[in-house]
């Protein structure tokens, strides 16, 4: 596993066991007006990184599919563009076979010899 979601994970097992402990030894709260316990934000306060951390695990895992798939995409793509370039360089390469095949029959059949690039200059 990759050390950041080893990081994600651990940090959602360790809030979802503080969370389950804090509710298990918590003492009912009157019912008042008042504003807030410390205890009920602290509360919402964990349940809230809970979700955070689950959405931020979810993404993660989203991107890591993405980016699996792009890779997919971009080995299929250089293949195709391996089988592109041999193909011109058979192409190539015959082209070279037939030309100097073409030289030497020349050269054997007793035609004249074909003038130098350089004496033709």
């Amino acid at each position: 596993m990759k050390p950041l979601f080893r990081i994600k994970l651990a940090l959602l097992v360790s809030v979802l066991c503080c969370c389950t402990s804090v509710s298990a030894d918590e003492a009912p709260q009157p019912a008042t007006n008042s504003s807030p316990s410390v205890v009920d934000k602290i509360e919402k306060a964990i349940e809230h990184g809970a979700k955070a951390a689950a959405n931020g695990i979810k993404k993660g895992v989203t991107a890591g599919e993405h980016g699996v798939k792009r890779g997919a995409q971009a080995a299929d793509k250089g293949i195709k563009r391996g089988v592109s370039a041999a193909a011109r360089g058979v192409e190539r390469g015959a082209t070279a076979t037939a030309h100097a095949a073409k030289t030497v029959a020349g050269k054997v059949g007793g035609a004249s010899p074909a003038p130098s690039p350089a004496a033709a200059q």
